[in-house]
């Protein structure tokens, strides 16, 4: 990130946003920064998801989808979707 020197600071750059999926959001920041990445942190669908199973079936569902999440490939999400 570049901040101006000015005696205020300003953003001028981001290089990577991270966001929430809430709609407009990645609209938003390209719009004001149109060089920006912009991705969707995984940690909300997760927990999102895990409103649809039992508490007691949490641990375990969580433990299925950590290789999902943690692929070290493009193609290997798909792959381990698959298998969960």
């Amino acid at each position: 990130m570049v901040f101006q020197s000015q005696g205020y600071r300003s953003l001028r750059v981001i290089p990577i946003a991270i966001v929430n999926g809430l709609k407009g959001f990645p609209e938003a920041i390209t719009a004001a920064f149109s060089d920006a990445t912009v991705q969707t942190c995984i940690v909300y669908p997760i927990r999102h998801s895990m409103n649809f199973c039992s508490r007691k079936d949490r641990k375990a569902v969580a433990a299925d989808l950590r290789p999902i999440y943690q692929a070290r490939t493009a193609e290997e999400p798909a792959r381990q979707l698959d298998l969960f």
